[in-house]
């Protein structure tokens, strides 16, 4: 477990996940989206944090959309939480500001996506969130509360599908997420696995992000190993937004918005991750 209950500043948070507990007692929020990244890279590990964020999106397992309607009128309904005009998705918490839900499960279509009524035009990818949820970090917040949050490993799987869905007009956001767990990744409690899991990289021409990023793949290889039921599939939905974007005569998309200004550098980090998320070991340092 995660131990920020001495971060005050996240008291807002704490009451947030109460409330919606309290209101919702069936629902088990998952924290996903950049404030899980700001809780364990930076209140977590003290880094630093270049795009912040104002929003708190939570992912909750449903069992049909009727429960989602139960649940979110519920919510509303007791005066915590306040509408977005017709916005399904949204809502106003009295003290944390927007929140976003993020149905999943049993409400997924085959290709992985959900499509929110009533008309179903309005389709999202949610393929991994049910790894994610399984795959949780406890985290434990101020006044004694214990949030669920997604691992970074997982965030990062998330991260890469979410890209290829909505990157054309997000302005690169998930890709600057992506950039800072590949290369921050051993910063945020891993360290001391080099020498426990690594120690025959540690040469003189050992490269500490490149084996970062290696270690989040193999690490999100192995929590989709052990909490998916469709590794395989799942493998295969990151493989076919990872190879083309691997290729140095394709366009490289992904990689000119992980960062335009070193993209050399960041094309190695993503297929070192790549490398590590396809269960091949570390190449040797050249």
């Amino acid at each position: 477990m995660l131990d920020l209950s001495h971060k005050q500043d996240l008291a807002w948070l704490a009451q947030l996940v109460a409330d919606l507990r309290e209101v919702a007692p069936a629902l088990q929020p998952l924290l996903v989206g950049a404030l899980a990244r700001d809780l364990i890279l930076h209140y977590g590990y003290g880094i630093r944090i270049e795009r912040a964020t104002t929003d708190t999106d939570l992912a909750l397992a449903v069992a049909d959309w009727q429960q989602f309607a139960v649940a979110r009128e519920a919510l509303v309904a007791s005066g915590l939480f306040e509408p977005y005009r017709d916005t399904l998705h949204k809502l106003r918490h009295r003290k944390s500001g927007w929140v976003d839900l993020i149905p999943f499960g049993a409400v997924e279509r085959a290709d992985g996506s959900i499509a929110w009524p009533p008309s179903g035009d309005d389709v999202m990818i949610v393929t991994g969130y049910a790894e994610a949820d399984a795959a949780a970090l406890a985290v434990l917040l101020p006044q004694n509360c214990t949030a669920r949050v997604v691992s970074l490993p997982m965030l990062a799987v998330l991260k890469i599908l979410a890209w290829k869905d909505r990157h054309l007009h997000t302005r690169g956001k998930d890709a600057v997420d992506l950039a800072l767990l590949l290369r921050r990744y051993l910063d945020a409690g891993n360290a001391e696995r080099l020498y426990a899991e690594l120690l025959h990289v540690m040469t003189e021409n050992f490269d500490y992000e490149q084996t970062g990023a290696w270690l989040l793949g193999r690490d999100a290889r192995a929590a989709m190993l052990k909490h998916s039921a469709r590794f395989e599939t799942l493998v295969a939905s990151l493989e076919a937004v990872l190879a083309p974007e691997l290729d140095p005569e394709g366009a490289l998309a992904l990689v000119s918005q992980l960062n335009a200004h070193d993209p050399g550098k960041m094309l190695g980090l993503l297929a070192m991750f790549h490398t590590g998320l396809l269960g091949l070991d570390i190449p040797a340092a050249k």
